[in-house]
């Protein structure tokens, strides 16, 4: 399997700006600044820190839940934004896995089709996990810069997510575009935040978003058509 993306990190590192859009293919993305800001990752990377990105396998279905239990906790299924997941299969593309040299899966990011109430089609992004023993290598920031620039190059128009905004800022995201959208649940209004991949999408929109996506079931009759 061709990977996405790349990396092998060590103190001193150059940083880079991160994507926030465009047409960049993500083969063609830069190797990644240290990971900091997100909880339990504020530390400087280890020496010769190795990992891949490149799109989730079906039989990494199990070890992808296993490391979303370690880091999240059960509790991680009650979450409003698991309403517009459950029974839906990620955006074709955009599930997304870091693996350690040993190819081990270490880290995961999917993104999910919904649309706000007004009909516009946006994307969901969540969860984001990293393994805890790899948390200071920069896994977390190669996720989210590669899963903007594939969303970018397939041509989507907007991610949103809940999440803190001191992280997510340095992406993009912000709650400049989200005052009229809500989550159908329960949610952090100032962690409810919106990237706009092409400008002007998000403008005046309003309503509650709600689940696009392929159905999982669907999905399962079709492949063993």
């Amino acid at each position: 399997m061709t990977a996405l993306h790349s990396n092998t990190l060590s103190p001193g590192a150059p940083r880079r700006r991160p994507a926030t859009g465009g047409t960049m293919s993500a083969a063609a993305l830069a190797p990644s600044a240290p990971h900091a800001g997100a909880a339990g990752s504020r530390s400087e990377p280890g020496e010769g820190a190795a990992f891949t990105i490149s799109a989730e396998t079906a039989a990494e279905s199990a070890a992808r839940d296993a490391l979303l239990d370690r880091v999240m906790g059960s509790g991680r299924k009650r979450k409003s934004s698991e309403k517009l997941r459950r029974g839906r299969r990620p955006s074709e593309g955009l599930a997304l896995v870091a693996r350690d040299q040993d190819g081990r899966l270490v880290g995961t990011v999917r993104l999910w089709d919904v649309a706000t109430g007004d009909g516009r089609p946006a994307l969901l992004l969540g969860p984001l996990a990293v393994d805890n023993s790899v948390k200071s290598a920069g896994i977390g920031k190669s996720l989210m810069r590669t899963a903007i620039a594939e969303a970018s190059r397939l041509g989507h128009k907007a991610i949103l997510l809940v999440g803190d905004a001191g992280y997510y800022s340095r992406f993009g995201f912000s709650a400049d575009k989200t005052g009229g959208l809500s989550m159908p649940g329960p949610y952090e209004r100032e962690r409810f935040l919106a990237l706009e991949l092409e400008p002007g999408h998000l403008d005046a929109a309003v309503g509650v978003l709600r689940a696009t996506g392929r159905r999982e079931k669907a999905a399962r009759i079709a492949a063993a058509a």
